[in-house]
């Protein structure tokens, strides 16, 4: 079927995720002038990929609305390339291809958050099946096949263009009013019927800026009457030129509202009754309708087809003469400066594909992440080729782009990104078992998903336990340096984005990420830093079914032989918080502590998991709630029945517990605000996270001391360590790093064959003393995450970066702030130097 819509291709996509039969998306293909690829992957590329899509973004490579430092996908989860004709490339269409339905827009948006969310545009959905399709739709095929004769794209692009349009041309032709044109061959213009017609109504963003275009245009149709619509601060127009086009006919200058930029570009006539609409990505200019590519026109896509009501929007009437010397054309500069196509990762290195030769040696430099100061020359480009294949360290999803020139006058093209075409292909392809949707933890929640969720995450559990009880692994094999983005890759296929970045904290954005706050279809301000967000309440009837399916969640997860990856059981263990902040369990129900319990001997990670360094952090944060959670209303050490859960879950999670962070706990500190809610402060969380330290945190640095054999004691309050070392300043700086960790303000002295060095630490002031060598006080300011150990720790121990004011020698008074520093401590400087200098 066709139809009109003003929407985005993006509720084509959730349309897609909402589908009752769950089918799989297998090609979702995206074309635009300029592309916005980090909205791209906040909003489309999960979604597309959690549904098995292979992606392919294609944008004009002269434009590009991205830093390159701001994409963390693209080579790594999708393809992306970039195209040059003459003229601009224009087209901006969205095709996804399933197993058996088919559906694209063909319109006038960007993929961008304007394009997609904030301007007005113009969009035809073209519906057809692997089966029949309308004609439209099968241009559309043709068309894709044809595009890498008429433009320069990578190789690999254009083997993917002919892929996704195979099952197009394929398909039977199920007729259909719509036709599609392209300017490939002939200008757009000259394949849309001449007049006479009634009426002419047309409007675009951007109207010929000499009049010569809109003339032709007006002559082609020969209107009774003439209708242009423009928005008078946001379209671009020449005022002189419209009212010389329209000269002695019946025209109408219409002034559009300016609510929101109208984007969309229309070409429509009446005759006889009847109407027919140009719509697509033409604006009214020479280069978008009259020429076609070989002619030096933009590169354009359009839709035309019989419509039963006016496209035209309402507006206010005036003679076009009141615009006579209003000119809001932004004069466009030059499409010049080297440009490349895309890059490939291959067997033999990243294969690189320039837009066209240059009669010089053009250079290639290539980044890890885009970030200033990151980029390297990878080598050039000889004269008078297209290609070139370089070895780019880490090259999936590696940023590479060339440089023409020398110097301040150097110009640089628009970045692309290394693509793997393992990393990128489709993830159905695998078969490997994966959640139906991208679900966010507040669709989860409170936004109607819950019941759906749940019978999948039991579902996804019993097949990932089963090729883990198999021998089957889910982690493929990694370079060193992006083993933890490849362990994250894998199970985001497994659960999608949104809940693997809740989980891990990585860096790809869901659309509306997990948060507590309103459901009810509302996106509401995410709380400022170190604020606590307020959670909504389950949806009625909720409670009981949470509570019901989480004993079943527990035993799925943490069954007593092989269980399902880790995280899949964090993911439970996530849940289980969330609701114990909701309140599903009553104050007359403990039944949820065995549960509880149970998960914790589970979450530990194990061996077949894999688990690199960086996700560990994230794990034992994790266990420290769960096990702060467990501990209220008990005691490790007790021997009540509520006790005994947590006394069992302690001995196992409490070397853990010692290494979490309580910065990673984010918003599983719930503020307990709703009935019932069981949650844990950060207090409450550091205090166990102290207590798992032991009592007596000095005595695993004394037992890492001793290893070196050096001795640990105190002496009212300053810590002393003795042995045989050259410099005592790096041995009195680490193990203040070490007492800092559990003492306000750590006072240390490291002594050595009639050497030794003092150090007094207190974040962020840092004060040394040191004799013979040195014999000054030196006090530091440290900022961020330095420490003593940091600062001194190398060479022999004199830093000068974050030395505040000049050294001062022993027997004078040092700073004020040391003095304050000291006096904190219990002492001041003529005490405690006569208390080092005759310790040694």
């Amino acid at each position: 079927m066709t139809g009109w819509e003003f929407t985005s291709p993006l509720a084509l996509l959730n349309e897609w995720r909402d589908r009752e039969d769950g089918a799989d998306l297998h090609e979702f293909l995206l074309l635009g002038s300029a592309v916005d690829l980090p909205f791209l992957e906040r909003v489309a590329v999960p979604a597309a990929r959690a549904m098995g899509a292979r992606i392919t973004v294609v944008g004009d490579a002269a434009r590009g609305r991205y830093d390159p430092v701001d994409v963390r996908m693209a080579g790594r989860a999708y393809f992306h390339g970039l195209a040059a004709c003459a003229g601009a490339f224009h087209p901006k269409v969205a095709l996804l291809v399933g197993e058996r339905d088919i559906v694209a827009a063909v319109g006038s948006g960007d993929p961008t958050m304007d394009g997609w969310g904030h301007d007005d545009e113009l969009w035809t959905v073209l519906r057809g099946t692997r089966e029949a399709v309308p004609a439209a739709l099968a241009q559309l095929g043709e068309w894709l096949q044809m595009l890498p004769a008429g433009v320069a794209v990578p190789e690999y692009v254009d083997a993917l263009l002919q892929e996704i349009a195979a099952p197009l041309e394929g398909a039977r032709p199920a007729g259909g009013d719509a036709r599609l044109l392209h300017n490939l061959d002939e200008g757009l213009l000259g394949q849309v019927p001449g007049g006479p017609v009634d009426e002419l109504c047309l409007y675009a963003p951007s109207v010929d800026a000499g009049g010569d275009a809109l003339a032709e245009i007006v002559a082609h149709f020969d209107p009774a009457r003439v209708v242009i619509g423009l928005q008078e601060r946001w379209t671009g127009y020449d005022g002189d030129a419209l009212a010389l086009v329209l000269d002695g006919r019946d025209a109408e200058i219409r002034l559009l509202a300016e609510d929101v930029p109208r984007h969309g570009k229309l070409v429509e006539w009446a005759r006889d009754g009847r109407r027919w609409a140009l719509t697509g990505s033409a604006d009214l200019t020479g280069e978008a309708l009259l020429r076609s590519l070989g002619e030096g026109g933009d590169c354009e896509l359009a839709v035309l087809s019989p419509v039963a009501a006016s496209l035209m929007p309402e507006g206010a009437a005036c003679p076009p003469d009141r615009m006579a010397g209003r000119r809001t054309i932004r004069e466009a500069g030059p499409r010049r400066g080297p440009s490349v196509l895309g890059a490939l990762v291959g067997a033999r290195g990243v294969r690189i594909t320039l837009a066209r030769p240059s009669d010089v040696e053009v250079a290639v430099e290539a980044s890890p992440d885009g970030s200033p100061g990151s980029w390297t020359a990878a080598g050039t480009v000889p004269a008078g080729e297209t290609v070139a294949v370089f070895a780019v360290p880490g090259p999936a999803g590696a940023v590479v782009r060339v440089r023409a020139g020398l110097g301040a006058g150097a110009e640089v093209s628009p970045p692309v990104f290394a693509a793997d075409p393992g990393r990128c292909g489709r993830w159905a392809d695998d078969e490997r078992p994966r959640l139906r949707a991208p679900y966010t933890e507040q669709e989860i929640l409170t936004g109607g998903q819950g019941r759906r969720f749940r019978h999948d995450l039991l579902r996804l559990a019993e097949r990932l336990t089963a090729l883990r009880a198999a021998g089957a692994g889910t982690a493929r094999d990694a370079n060193v340096q992006d083993r933890y983005a490849a362990w994250l890759e894998d199970h985001e296929r497994a659960l999608g984005a949104p809940l693997t970045s809740a989980l891990f904290g990585h860096p790809v954005d869901a659309p509306f990420g997990p948060r507590w706050g309103p459901g009810e279809g509302a996106v509401p301000d995410e709380p400022a830093a170190g604020e606590e967000a307020v959670p909504a309440p389950l949806p009625a009837g909720e409670r009981e079914e949470w509570r019901g399916w989480a004993p079943r969640a527990v035993g799925a997860v943490a069954p007593e032989g092989a269980a399902p990856p880790l995280p899949v059981r964090m993911l439970v263990a996530r849940l289980f918080v969330r609701l114990l902040g909701h309140g599903v369990w009553t104050p007359d129900d403990p039944s949820w502590r065995e549960d509880l319990a149970r998960l914790l001997r589970r979450l530990p990670p194990e061996d077949a998991d894999g688990v690199p360094e960086e996700a560990s952090q994230h794990v034992n944060a994790l266990i420290a709630v769960c096990m702060g959670l467990l501990n209220s209303g008990a005691s490790p050490a007790g021997d009540a029945p509520e006790d005994l859960p947590a006394a069992a879950a302690w001995e196992r999670a409490r070397p853990l517990v010692a290494d979490a962070d309580p910065a990673l706990a984010g918003d599983l500190l719930i503020p307990p605000v709703l009935p019932y809610a069981r949650v844990l402060s950060r207090s409450e969380l550091e205090g166990l996270v102290q207590l798992a330290h032991d009592d007596d945190p000095v005595a695993h640095i004394a037992a890492e001391l001793a290893d070196n054999g050096w001795e640990l004691e105190e002496d009212e309050g300053v810590h002393r360590v003795r042995g045989s070392f050259t410099n005592p300043v790096p041995i009195a700086a680490r193990v203040a790093t070490l007492l800092g960790e559990h003492r306000d303000i750590a006072l240390v002295q490291a002594m050595s064959g009639g050497r030794w060095a003092f150090v007094a630490w207190r974040r962020p002031d840092l004060l040394l003393a040191s004799a013979p060598m040195g014999n000054a006080w030196r006090l530091y300011r440290l900022t961020g995450l330095a420490t003593p150990e940091s600062r001194l720790g190398s060479g022999d121990g004199m830093n000068n970066i974050g030395l505040v004011g000049r050294p001062i020698r022993l027997g004078q008074v040092p700073p004020d702030t040391a003095q304050r520093l000291l006096k904190d401590a219990g002492t001041d400087h003529l005490e405690l130097l006569e208390r080092l200098t005759s310790a040694t």
